[in-house]
Formats: C-alpha cells, sequence, structure tokens
C-alpha cells in the first residue's frame, strides 16, 4: 500500500510538472500571435466606414470613402474620398495615393453600387473583389441606389452627430429590426447568389426631396438586377421570405370613409406545402399574422369585436391579393426569391434545376392568409 501511494504521488506530481510546463508553454506563445497583426493606429490611416461606387460615361468606375474625422469637440465630422479606375478593386489604392494617409476597409459597414452600374455589369464581377477582400466582414450591408450613388453619399445625415456612412447602415438595420426590410448583409447575398440558379435581394435607396429613403427591394436572378419590390408591398415580401416580430402595413377599410387602418406586427410568418404529382405540382402558402392596431382613422370603439373581425378579414383579402400579385410577377420573370425552389426540391430529392425552370412559371402556388388581432392598441 506504502508503495502504490509513493507511486500515485510521483505520478501526480509529474503530470502537474508536465502541465504547467505546457501551460508556460503556451503563454509565451500569446505575444508571438499577437506580433503577427500589423499594428495600425487610428491616427495614421483612413478608416472608411462607407462605400459608394458610381459608372461613368466611359465606362470607368467612381469609388466614394466615407473617412471619420476623430475630434474630441466634433461628433460626427468626416470627409468623403474620392477616385477612378476601371475597377471596382483598384479605385481603393487609387485613393490611397491621393491621401495623405492610407484607405483601409475594416470599419465598413455599408457599401452602395448605382442601379444603373449593376445592371451594366452585373453583382458577380462586382461582389467578387469584396468576398476576396480580407478587411471587410461578412456582415457589410449591401445596398443599390435609384439615381447616383454620388448625390446620396453627399446628403447630410439628419443626425448631424453620425456621418452618411453610419446613418444608412443605421437607416438599414432599423428597417430590419421594426420595419418591412428583411435581413441582408453580404454572406446572405452571397449565399443565395451562388446557388444554382440562385435568387436574391439587396435594399433600394432614393433620394426623395433631398432626404435619403429605403424605397423597396432589388431583385436578382443570378448576376443580373431584374425588377424591385416597392415599398408598399415589403410587408408581404418580408413575411413570404422570413419569419418576423416586427413590422407596418398599411391598408384601407372598406368602409365609407375608407378609414386607413395601420397594424403592427407581433409575430408574423409563412409555411409552406407542396402536393400533386412530379408533373403538375402545386404549392400551398399559408401566411399567418398576429398584430395589433397601432392606428386607426375610425371614430369607433375598437373593442368592437365585430369590428375587430372585419378588419381582420379585409386584412386577410387584401395580403391575399398582394402575395398572389407579387408570386405571378416572380413567375412571370422566373424570380424566386421567396426560396420555393428549397421548399419543392425539400419534397423531391430528385429534382433538377433544369427541371425548375420548366415547372415553376407554370405552378399552380395558392396563398391562404390567416389574421389575428390580439391588442388593439392604447389609442382607443
Amino acid at each position: 500500500f506504502i508503495l502504490a501511494s509513493s507511486f500515485g504521488n510521483h505520478l501526480y506530481k509529474e503530470n502537474e510538472e508536465t502541465y504547467m510546463r505546457k501551460l508556460f508553454s503556451v503563454i509565451l506563445t500569446f505575444p508571438l500571435l499577437c506580433s503577427c497583426a500589423e499594428p495600425r493606429v487610428v491616427d495614421e490611416v483612413n478608416m472608411s466606414q462607407a462605400i459608394g461606387y458610381d459608372i461613368l460615361k466611359n465606362d470607368n468606375v467612381e469609388g466614394m470613402f466615407v473617412i471619420p474625422i476623430f475630434q474630441q469637440d466634433k461628433m460626427g465630422k468626416y470627409q468623403i474620398l474620392t477616385g477612378t479606375s476601371t475597377t471596382t478593386s483598384d479605385v481603393q489604392a487609387v485613393v490611397s495615393k491621393k491621401a495623405d494617409k492610407p484607405v483601409l476597409l475594416g470599419q465598413t459597414r455599408i457599401i452602395l453600387f448605382s442601379e444603373k452600374m449593376v445592371r451594366e455589369i452585373g453583382m458577380t464581377e462586382l461582389t467578387d473583389y469584396l468576398y476576396r477582400e480580407p478587411q471587410l466582414g461578412n456582415r457589410v450591408i449591401l445596398a443599390i441606389v435609384e439615381g447616383k450613388v454620388k448625390n446620396v453619399i453627399n446628403t447630410k445625415p439628419p443626425n448631424t452627430n453620425v456621418n452618411i456612412g453610419i446613418f444608412l447602415s443605421d437607416l438599414i438595420n432599423q428597417q430590419i429590426e421594426t420595419g418591412n426590410g428583411p435581413d441582408t448583409n453580404l454572406h446572405l447575398f452571397l449565399g443565395n447568389s451562388l446557388e444554382t440558379g440562385g435568387d436574391s435581394y439587396l435594399p433600394l435607396f432614393k433620394l426623395i426631396n433631398n432626404e435619403v429613403a429605403v424605397s423597396g427591394a432589388a431583385l436578382f436572378h443570378q448576376n443580373k438586377m431584374v425588377t424591385k419590390v416597392r415599398t408598399d408591398d415589403m410587408f408581404i415580401f418580408k413575411t413570404l421570405v422570413q419569419h418576423h416580430r416586427r413590422g407596418i402595413y398599411k391598408f384601407k377599410l372598406k368602409d365609407k370613409k375608407e378609414s386607413d387602418i395601420v397594424v403592427e406586427s407581433i409575430r408574423s410568418g409563412s409555411s409552406y406545402k407542396v402536393s400533386g404529382s412530379e408533373r403538375n405540382p402545386s404549392i400551398t402558402i399559408k401566411i399567418k399574422i398576429k398584430g395589433q392596431i397601432k392606428e386607426s382613422m375610425r371614430s369607433e370603439n375598437l373593442t368592437n369585436r365585430k369590428m375587430i373581425k372585419k378588419i381582420e378579414k379585409e386584412m386577410e383579402a387584401d395580403l391575399t391579393k398582394q402575395a398572389n400579385r407579387l408570386i405571378k410577377d416572380f413567375q412571370k420573370k422566373s424570380l424566386d426569391p421567396i426560396g420555393l425552389k428549397e421548399k419543392y426540391h425539400a419534397k423531391n430529392k430528385k429534382m433538377t434545376y433544369e427541371h425548375w425552370k420548366e415547372i415553376y412559371p407554370k405552378m399552380d402556388i395558392n396563398v391562404e392568409t390567416k389574421v389575428n388581432i390580439i391588442q388593439t392598441g392604447v389609442s382607443e
């Protein structure tokens, strides 16, 4: 017993010494690993927080970089550095040559492309450089501008404490979190686009009365921008694309006054059922919305259950009509931004993309909508 105990103590000490040696080795490697990254001092570089690209008449690319100026007494101060080249990837180098400090992309939150540029060049060529750029994160937002990006970039944000780049990225994030904008970033866009026959979407910006506003979504089939979803259709589009807890839907009640009703989503989403034969399949989309009345132009008391039922039924009919119109337009243009191909493929594993292209435009797609108003708001 004494011999076994001595042997055990010796083994314990040996293991403890081995552990300490390994721990000491790991601690020593930390300074070496940290020294691998090239140190950057903020005052010695131009850290871009937004980038914009326009295409010029000679097919050159004009790039604009929003650079914050850090000063203790002033918040939101920034400069816009501009350069021209034949490619988007080279514009950064051109601007850096003209600037007092190199331009880096590590803080970039949003990248804007003009609609004209996207339609002429295509998104594959434009995003290939972004995907390969190690300084850019996958969560950077991509957006399309109706008109010139230069005009949007040079617009003064209403909040003077932030620069235009932060303002635009916050505007998109606010739409995603509390409005009618679906989730979007570089990673999601490329994930959808790079699939066989992949379709995707990006937010749209537009100058309205000299103010920047989100004007809907641009829809892409593989490389090319095909069409747009306007702001009036964005609530139902988001509901078809993903489940969400926030969003605003406005419609007119069919009464003498055509009263405006504003409903805020509490929980909304869609489910999909595939049926029929391989040659003649059909898909039923069931939309479920739980919401509260945010605002009503009616003078009647909204605690009246009969009135609530009327609002629910008319909203169901309105949303069903909207969804059917969008889907038929998608089928006509061979677009599938809501991912019906994946739903069908889950049911029919032998499906090929060629087969899908053949059946999708003629596919029978039915929409059923159920609205449940569970709160009538506090204004009543």
